[in-house]
């Protein structure tokens, strides 16, 4: 593929990753909100968040196995942009919680095809020496994306529209386009399968993989923590701080600009620094915002805590990245990025579900708010304690 080929594939590339945050950000802020709408109780609050979480992640080693084998990634990122179009105009039609639970996790698989896939597809195009930078790009447009996203949604409720109606029909529609745009300027790596590198968990050899295999560990530990939260927020602001809908986007909203700077201070300012201690710096500060969601649930409070851990988040996320790019072999990526993306479901899974059960089974003793303070006491020690740790990755 020549150079100029490249350039379009780059910024078809660069869409496909903005269609696909708007996509996320009109509908993943709220399908938790609109199941409690549909009357899901803390436990299956805490399910929907486990098995969107698990499915999401578990078929990404699926996917990226596959598609790492034939050297085909286009075909799955079409197919699962399709899917997820179908399944979110669907969602509008189901009226009770195990329906909605299901048509969830069905998004969660269908979206699947497309992470590794994209990882991988953008490392056959990407020069090496531009990874970091590539991955600060695609991380700005996530947090754009999913900031005017969720910014339409909530406008459209304050004005009187069904803002779940407005969401997930923006989402089908950003999902569907993406899918087309990659169809018109991106095309299968001239690669012969037959030629292709034999991934198997043989040749992976991941014990020699020793810094990536510790990175493994200690992500998935410290995402059983971050997802433990997950419920117990959505729960938080809409029966302890009793927000709307516009309120609870202003909420992300400001989640997400936060976001967009953080990239933008990493990008010019922090390049030089080592990813481990932008892994430490970020994971640490992410226990600051459940204290704040258990001493002090109001508005002002949730938006100014979640103005600086938007930036941290931010560091996080594209740090954890880069470091899946920069640690993996060049004919593996897909399968290493599904296999972390694996241990998080599974972290996932196993933190909400244990949330959404610890906090059904604690309000049999204490009231809703002492138990949802004991809880994110809890979870704010496992987050300091388990990101203080990224620092041993050098």
């Amino acid at each position: 593929m020549n150079q100029g080929r490249n350039n379009w594939v780059e910024k078809a590339l660069y869409s496909k990753a903005l269609l696909e945050s708007i996509h996320y950000g009109a509908s993943s802020p709220f399908i938790p909100i609109y199941g409690i709408e549909l009357g899901a109780s803390s436990i299956e609050v805490g399910i929907l968040y486990a098995l969107s979480n698990l499915s999401l992640n578990f078929f990404q080693l699926l996917w990226g196995y596959v598609s790492d084998k034939i050297k085909r990634f286009i075909f799955f990122i079409i197919l699962g942009g399709i899917l997820s179009t179908i399944i979110m105009i669907s969602l509008l039609f189901v009226k009770c919680v195990i329906g909605f639970t299901v048509l969830v996790m069905l998004h969660s698989i269908a979206g699947s095809m497309s992470i590794p896939t994209f990882i991988a597809y953008s490392s056959q195009i990407i020069r090496e020496d531009k990874w970091r930078r590539f991955s600060e790009n695609i991380n700005s447009l996530n947090y754009l994306g999913w900031l005017a996203a969720t910014l339409t949604v909530g406008l459209s409720s304050f004005f009187g529209l069904n803002g779940f109606t407005v969401g997930f029909l923006i989402a089908a529609s950003s999902s569907i386009i993406g899918s087309i745009v990659v169809l018109i300027f991106c095309e299968e790596p001239n690669v012969d399968s037959l030629e292709a590198y034999p991934v198997s968990l043989k040749n992976l050899k991941i014990r020699r993989h020793d810094r990536f295999l510790y990175f493994l560990v200690l992500s998935t530990a410290f995402g059983f923590f971050l997802s433990m939260a997950w419920p117990l927020f959505i729960i938080t602001l809409t029966k302890v701080s009793m927000l709307n809908l516009f309120e609870i986007s202003i909420i992300d909203i400001v989640f997400g600009l936060s976001g967009a700077v953080g990239l933008a201070l990493l990008r010019d300012h922090f390049s030089p620094v080592k990813t481990s201690v932008i892994l430490t710096l970020s994971s640490s500060s992410m226990a600051s915002i459940p204290v704040v969601y258990a001493l002090a649930p109001q508005l002002p409070f949730l938006i100014l805590i979640n103005l600086l851990v938007g930036v941290f988040s931010a560091f996080y996320d594209a740090a954890s990245l880069t470091y899946i790019l920069e640690k993996t072999p060049m004919e593996e990526k897909g399968f290493y990025t599904a296999l972390y993306n694996l241990s998080l479901g599974i972290a996932f899974f196993a933190g909400s579900l244990t949330a959404g059960y610890a906090l059904e089974l604690l309000q049999h003793l204490w009231s809703l708010e002492y138990a949802l303070t004991f809880l994110y006491i809890i979870i704010a020690v496992g987050r300091l304690v388990f990101g203080l740790l990224y620092r041993k990755l050098d």
